[in-house]
């Protein structure tokens, strides 16, 4: 794992902590449903019902945090695939719910579909360097009650590797349990997908989606708590301010789920951000970026795997601009130590779908990755004999160890001389699109996954 000299001391991260200890007590939070508050009270919290209120404790904050664990498995279809998130590796996701997509063929923007999502799954596949697959993208043209329950059978069908989104409500959890088997092939369920527990600020949650997630803590499937304190908006403007915040609210989702279940695996997310103040619009100033990577200091006081951002760009093409913003951010994040980095795949601060920026982003991936990556310095590769034998004058190209070394460890300058970097990322996304063959399903996998998405339409018609 690389590193990146601590943006915050030790004083300071403990400060942080006593304060968010402070008002999750003293303040409260708003679960905005009375299930989160029957789990809570239980464990000997003040609770309001009227008000959908809960006094958190210090005492049950740190219980807590020592329930977490700090390796995090995420199981993929493919066991061969699967990810282990224990601080030793960074691992690359795409990146999730854009609203359009650009035209493969014409590079017009439209609105995203389920062909849309059924490309970008595909490519997804292929990609080395992506190794977590969220639904990158909304399929729009399906009706909004069967959505979510299309998304993942989607994802389960077009890519072998682990599945992650969002889960809108606790109805939607058994149908996610029958794919799950349907495509494992196996009546034990096994979590191959984790989800996304997104706070409310300030210091609230949304009702359904906390449901969805007290029945999958449950089942032991992994949530990324992931608050999105806005500085200036929904936050403190100060970026202390908005890293207290946002470190309360992802508290108050650890200390909801395991108590639900002790032991169930969190992820630390980090969706701050800041209003831009001269357009009202969603932030990112360079400062801002800073922020993930001070809360991953409180992701290692926690002993918890931590996500942060990477190639998302606010720009809408493949340009000057989205190269600063993905290389600037990915760069960082490998140099905080992220668990996580996300995200491949979206222009337009994370709204619309481009399949040559997927492919390009793994590029940029494998660039970084060569960049960073450890200099072997043993007696072998210091070649101090080999300098004294070739001595004043002479040359290398011809030796033994040149030819050795470049079989092994050599390179290749990237893009290639003489090629046009967008025409070749596009032909590559292309060949992906004609030529690959998603990994297979268990035999009758495909019917019983399409008898569930029926049995959902019906069930969760008036949801």
């Amino acid at each position: 794992m690389y590193s990146l000299q601590s943006a915050l001391s030790e004083g300071d991260v403990k400060r942080i902590h006593e304060h968010s200890l402070d008002v999750l007590e003293n303040v409260g939070i708003d679960y905005k449903t009375p299930k989160a508050l029957e789990i809570l009270e239980e464990r000997g919290c003040r609770v309001d019902y009227d008000r959908n209120w809960v006094s958190i404790s210090p005492d049950l904050v740190e219980w807590a945090i020592d329930q977490a664990p700090r390796d995090v498995l995420l199981s993929a279809r493919d066991p061969e695939r699967d990810v282990l998130l224990d601080g030793k590796s960074s691992h690359h996701t795409t990146d999730s719910q854009g609203t359009q997509a650009t035209d493969f063929e014409t590079g017009k923007v439209h609105d995203s579909g389920a062909e849309d999502l059924k490309k970008m799954l595909l490519v997804a596949d292929v990609l080395d360097k992506v190794e977590i697959v969220n639904v990158t993208v909304s399929a729009s043209d399906i009706p909004a009650h069967l959505r979510t329950i299309y998304h993942f059978a989607q994802a389960f069908t077009l890519t072998s590797k682990h599945v992650r989104t969002g889960v809108l409500n606790a109805q939607q959890v058994q149908f996610l349990v029958e794919l799950v088997k349907a495509v494992t092939g196996n009546d034990a369920f096994r979590p191959i997908f984790s989800v996304v527990d997104c706070t409310i600020s300030p210091l609230m949650h949304d009702g359904p989606m906390t449901e969805a997630c007290i029945e999958l803590a449950k089942l032991n499937v992994p949530i990324m708590v992931y608050p999105m304190p806005l500085a200036g908006g929904t936050s403190p403007v100060t970026l202390g301010g908005t890293m207290l915040m946002h470190n309360i609210e992802f508290l108050s989702g650890l200390v909801l789920f395991q108590c639900t279940n002790p032991g169930a695996p969190i992820i630390y997310g980090t969706g701050s951000s800041q209003l831009d103040m001269k357009t009202g619009r969603y932030g990112g100033s360079a400062d801002g970026y800073g922020v993930g990577a001070a809360l991953i200091n409180l992701a290692r006081l926690y002993d918890l795997p931590a996500n942060l951002g990477g190639t998302s760009t606010k720009s809408k093409q493949l340009d000057a601009q989205y190269g600063y913003e993905a290389l600037a951010a990915t760069m960082l994040s490998y140099l905080a130590g992220a668990d996580e980095i996300y995200s491949v795949g979206l222009l337009g601060a994370a709204q619309i779908l481009s399949l040559d920026k997927m492919v390009l982003d793994n590029h940029i991936i494998h660039q970084l990755e060569a960049m960073l990556r450890p200099i072997n310095l043993d007696e072998d590769h210091l070649q101090a004999e080999l300098i004294k034998q070739v001595g004043i004058g002479g040359e290398f190209l011809t030796q033994r160890e040149t030819l050795k070394y470049t079989r092994t460890e050599y390179v290749p300058i990237w893009p290639p001389h003489g090629v046009d970097l967008l025409d070749m990322i596009h032909a590559e996304a292309q060949e992906i699109l004609e030529t690959h063959t998603p990994p297979p399903l268990p035999d009758g996998a495909e019917t019983r996954i399409q008898e569930i998405l029926d049995e959902a339409d019906k069930a969760l018609v008036d949801k």
